[in-house]
């Protein structure tokens, strides 16, 4: 009784109304707790609302992978390829790479692989959980996945096939003409494929987040634009020097967390993957389920408003202005392997992915603070993670022992 009546009067802040920030904000509130979100720019964009809409199981393998050292020039030398860095952002970009470069040994993937399957595991439970809450399942499609290759090679000698099978995740191999009855639109260029049944996607991922902010308010969640400038004991403190106090506070700015993490004494080596895509509302052809494209680092996502091509990964900071140049090579690269896309018009769209160097987020509490939990840096994976993230908040806040062995994700993990 004495918990529940503390949960009741607890004011709890959290900080980033993106898809993980509603997602703690709706476990929290389903608890008893006084809830307030507040985000920097709360009626703008942000990388919740124009994702690939996955719920990706099966995607949990580190990007640091090894040998990506090697890959790393040939990248490069294509200006719209599938990684970029901006070559004045360099010197701001080494701490980082520093570490992506220390990540990228077996121990660490292999580590890291483990860490995330786990974490992954309960996704598709957790996200039902605020499906039945808030009546949102119908957003939702269980359609599976393929992973596309043009070569059997790339395919077959993937060390990563190896991995998800001894953590016990199930696919199955499809040859050329197996994939081609799979999904007709595909041309000569898809060789072979990998398909998964462990893998969901929202039909239209900016009306999901949506919908849940509205069933949140409802709930007596409270929504405030509110750019934080810097905490101090129990108060966050505005841009423009208003105050608000919180008895806990859940740090879920995305690929601004670090500046916040900063102040609390935890510097984090986050960065914002800035990602591309193109909506074409007559793409001119259909898919059944998403397709990533395995060896040119792009998907596309059959949706509720046309089919979504995306990709790349641009590393110039949170405030250089998008170059849709790399939207329209993805285009380009799509209609090789689906000759009938119809590329003309569509809606372009960059977003800010706030990534680790290990690829694994951060969750759990600050080190100075214990009122201060953090949940921020899922990379690609912010929508499939989300709902996790939110419960475990939930149960690190009440004091809750997790099914989850968060040690991997801790942000001193940085700094040892």
């Amino acid at each position: 009784m004495t918990k529940l009546f503390e949960q009741a009067h607890s004011q709890v802040v959290v900080i980033g109304a993106g898809i993980v920030g509603l997602s703690c904000a709706f476990f929290l509130n389903r608890l008893g707790f006084k809830v307030t979100v507040v985000d920097r720019n709360l009626g703008g964009d942000r990388a919740s609302f124009g994702n690939a809409g996955a719920i990706a199981l099966p995607e949990f393998m580190p990007i640091a992978e090894p040998g990506v050292l090697w890959k790393i020039p040939g990248y490069l030398l294509n200006p719209y390829g599938p990684l970029f860095i901006k070559p004045s952002y360099l010197p701001r970009f080494w701490p980082y790479m520093r570490k992506f470069l220390a990540a990228s040994n077996i121990r660490h993937y292999a580590a890291g692989a483990t860490a995330m399957s786990s974490f992954l595991s309960m996704a598709f439970e957790d996200h039902e959980t605020i499906h039945q809450a808030a009546g949102l399942g119908g957003l939702l499609r269980k359609d599976g996945h393929l992973w596309v290759y043009r070569t059997l090679a790339a395919r077959d000698c993937s060390p990563d096939w190896n991995i998800r099978k001894r953590l016990g995740w199930k696919f199955e191999f499809l040859e050329q003409a197996e994939l081609h009855t799979a999904e007709p639109a595909l041309g000569k260029r898809a060789v072979c494929a990998v398909k998964s049944e462990d893998w969901a996607t929202y039909t239209d991922p900016k009306a999901y987040v949506l919908a849940l902010m509205y069933y949140l308010t409802g709930r007596g969640v409270k929504f405030q634009t509110y750019d934080v400038h810097n905490i101090y004991g129990r108060e966050i403190i505005s841009a423009d020097g208003r105050r608000m106090s919180f008895d806990k506070l859940v740090i879920a700015a995305g690929a601004w967390a670090h500046k916040l993490s900063k102040i609390l004494g935890d510097p984090c080596p986050l960065e914002s993957e800035r990602g591309y895509n193109t909506t074409l509302c007559n793409p001119g052809i259909s898919l059944t389920r998403m397709v990533t494209f395995a060896q040119d680092h792009f998907v596309a996502t059959p949706m509720s408003m046309g089919l979504r091509i995306g990709g790349a990964v641009e590393f110039a900071g949170l405030d250089e202005p998008p170059d849709f140049k790399r939207a329209k090579a993805l285009l380009l690269l799509a209609k090789k392997y689906l000759p009938e896309l119809q590329i003309e018009g569509g809606t372009q769209w960059m977003g800010h992915r706030p990534s680790t160097p290990d690829s694994l987020p951060v969750i759990g509490r600050a080190t100075r603070d214990d009122n201060v939990i953090y949940a921020f840096g899922h990379g690609h994976l912010g929508l499939t993670g989300s709902a996790t993230t939110g419960r475990i908040v939930a149960e690190i806040i009440c004091e809750k022992v997790s099914n989850l062995d968060l040690k991997p994700f801790r942000i001193t993990r940085f700094s040892e």
